[in-house]
């Protein structure tokens, strides 16, 4: 079956991020000036925040990849369920088609057939 690897990224800290955290910040401040002191008290680093953010960059990398590994399972187990000629013309299509090599795009496949949105030909 057709299948693309998704693509690992890195979380990269930029000068440019840390510039906009410190303008956020700022504005922050400027936004109420009598109580700046007690909101710049409050505020953490630029290093915690930049911290933070490649924590949740790990945990939404992971999430994600989990997610759609589901997909492609759950997909797999719907395209098993149709007959034999229906399963092997859904696979032909799908080795065939333009679409991109993602979880989503063969179960929105699935579920245009589904529906008599996609017509192919059953041998």
């Amino acid at each position: 079956m057709r299948f693309k690897r998704q693509e690992r990224y890195e979380f990269r800290d930029t000068g440019r991020k840390r510039a906009a955290f410190a303008r956020k910040q700022r504005k922050e401040r400027e936004a109420l000036p009598l109580f700046a002191d007690q909101i710049e008290a409050e505020q953490i680093t630029v290093d915690e925040e930049m911290e933070q953010r490649q924590q949740q960059w790990a945990r939404q990398t992971v999430t994600e990849r989990a997610r759609r590994a589901e997909d492609w399972r759950r997909g797999r187990k719907r395209v098993r369920e149709y007959p034999e000629p229906v399963r092997r013309a859904l696979l032909a299509y799908w080795q065939q088609c333009k679409w991109p090599a993602d979880p989503s795009y063969f179960l929105s496949m699935l579920h245009m057939y589904d529906n008599n949105r996609l017509s192919i030909q059953v041998a």
